[in-house]
C-alpha cells in the first residue's frame, strides 16, 4: 500500500504495492508496490500474473499451414488459481469481521507462488480476534504464521498523512522532492518516503538521509526511512 503526493490507491493486490508482481511473498492487500507503489494508506495491492503461452507455427511456401494448438489450462496453473482464490477468500473473511478496524491486523502476506501460505501482519498482543484468524485460516487448510509489527496500520496511516501535507521544497523537505509515501512495507516496519534532492546536499546524500529521516521521526512518532527508488526509475 503507497501514498502518492497525489493520489492514493488501495485494495486487493493481488497491492503491488504497483510492481510487476513477483515470486516472494505479497501483502494480500490491494500495495503493495513496495517502494514505487506506495502501500495506499490503509491497503496494499498484489498483481498477480497468469503464466501464458505462445506458439507459432511456421510453413513452407505452397504447403498449407499446420493447425496451431489450442492453450490448455495445465494442473499446475489450476492449482495456482485455486490456491490464489482460497486466499483471496480469507482475506474478505478477515476484512469483514466486526471489530477488525480497530484491531491489531494490519495486513496478510500471501505466499501464493509458493505454498499457499499467509502470514498475518499484526500489531499488538495476541487476542481472541487474531486467534479467530488462525483458527479460520487452519479450518480452511491455509498454513498461517504471525508477523509482529510495531506500528498498528492506524499509526502509519497517520504518519503519512501528516508527511502528504508537507510540500515539496517547504519545511523538513525544502531540499527534497518527494514522489511517494509507502504505508506498509513487506520488509520495514514504518513508513518510506520516496524521492530525490533538490540540491545535492553538502554532506551526502547517506548523511542528508539519516538527518532526515530522524527529523521526520521526530515528527511523526514512526519511524522513517528514506528511499530514492522513484527518481532511479525516472
Amino acid at each position: 500500500m503507497t501514498f502518492d503526493e497525489n493520489n492514493t490507491d488501495s485494495e486487493h493486490l493481488e497491492p503491488a504495492v504497483a510492481d510487476a508482481a513477483s515470486a516472494g511473498p505479497t501483502p494480500d492487500f490491494g500495495r503493495t508496490t513496495r517502494r514505487g507503489l506506495m502501500t495506499t494508506a490503509a491497503v496494499v495491492v498484489t498483481a498477480v500474473a497468469g503464466i501464458t503461452g505462445m506458439h507459432a507455427a511456421s510453413a513452407s511456401a505452397g504447403q498449407p499451414r499446420a493447425e496451431q494448438p489450442q492453450p490448455t489450462v495445465t494442473s499446475f496453473d489450476q492449482e495456482f488459481w485455486d490456491r490464489q482464490n482460497l486466499l483471496s477468500d480469507l482475506r474478505y473473511w478477515i476484512e469483514a469481521l466486526p471489530g477488525i478496524k480497530t484491531s491489531g491486523y494490519v495486513t496478510s502476506i500471501n505466499n501464493e507462488p509458493a505454498d499457499g501460505s499467509t502470514v498475518l501482519v499484526w500489531h499488538g498482543p495476541p487476542d481472541r480476534l487474531q486467534q479467530q484468524i488462525l483458527d479460520e485460516a487452519r479450518r480452511r487448510g491455509i498454513p498461517a504464521t504471525v508477523q509482529q509489527r510495531r506500528y498498528s496500520m492506524a499509526d502509519l496511516e497517520r504518519a503519512v498523512n501528516q508527511l502528504v501535507a508537507i510540500n515539496s521544497g517547504t519545511g523538513v523537505f525544502r531540499n527534497f522532492m518527494v514522489n511517494g509515501v509507502t504505508t506498509f512495507d513487506i520488509d520495514f516496519d514504518g513508513v518510506i518516503v520516496d524521492g530525490d534532492y533538490i540540491h545535492p546536499p553538502a554532506e551526502g546524500n547517506a548523511a542528508a538521509d539519516t538527518a532526515l529521516a530522524q527529523t521526520l521521526t521526530t515528527t511523526t512518532g514512526v519511524t522513517v526511512k528514506i528511499g530514492h527508488s522513484h527518481s532511479e526509475l525516472l
